[in-house]
Formats: C-alpha cells, structure tokens, sequence
C-alpha cells in the first residue's frame, strides 16, 4: 500500500533532518523541485536543498525538527513544527557558540507520486538569531 502525502513528508524530516540523511533527500523531493523558499546562498534546486541542509547540519549538528501538525488536503500538505539545535560548527560564517535555539516553522509542500515537487516556507529566523545572540 502507497504512503500517504501526510506520511511521506514525516519520513522525509525523520530521515533527511533528524537522522542527518542528506542524500536520502533523493528518494524525496524531485529532481526538478521548484522551491520558492531556498537556503540562503543556495539555489532553489534538489543541489541547492542538500548543500544548505549540510551546511545547518555543520553547525548544528544536533538539528531537529518536531511536527506540531500536519494538514493535508488534495497534493497540498502543510507542516508546523519546532525547530531546534545547538551551535556546534561554524554556520554561515559565524563560529560556533554553543548555544541553542528552538523556533517555529511552516513547510507547505506540493506532492506528486510520493515526491515534494514544490516548496514553500518560512521559519521564525529573528527567533533563531535572538536565541543564538547573533546581532541582526
């Protein structure tokens, strides 16, 4: 029996962030996805998605994510959740400091046979920079 969208994007953040299996990212998102809400200094490709996760992986290497809920109707599925880790490694040129941060996100993600084919998000990054004592 096929997985339902809902399912596929929770084994998508169980695999890809919390278990730190970036290349597993394949089997998710689709070679051609369109995301219209990149990692900052990457492209809004499949490339692009692995290489700034690596990058938030580096610095927090303890990266989680949470689902608070999940909505899913037709292709759509909407995904609030926690996002937390400690500033271990270097991350976007600022040393590590030990810190840690916990903020809320919104994924809303566009699904077709089982594969994220477009992306939209925001996360609360003023959260994130206040918790971690970065100057905005």
């Amino acid at each position: 029996m096929e997985k339902s969208n809902r399912e596929c994007l929770e084994d998508f953040y169980q695999i890809v962030f919390n278990n730190g299996d970036i290349d597993a990212a394949d089997r998710f998102l689709d070679s051609a996805i369109v995301d219209h809400a990149p990692w900052p200094g990457h492209p809004a490709t499949l490339a692009g998605f692995k290489a700034g996760l690596a990058e938030m992986r580096g610095g927090f290497p303890d990266l989680h994510v949470t689902i608070e809920r999940v909505i899913s109707q037709d292709d759509l599925v909407v995904a609030h959740q926690r996002i937390s880790g400690t500033h271990r490694g270097e991350f976007m040129g600022t040393p590590a400091s030990g810190k840690s941060f916990n903020i809320e996100a919104i994924d809303i993600v566009r699904m077709k046979d089982g594969r994220i084919v477009e992306h939209w998000g925001l996360l609360d990054s003023a959260a994130m920079t206040a918790q971690l004592g970065h100057a905005q």
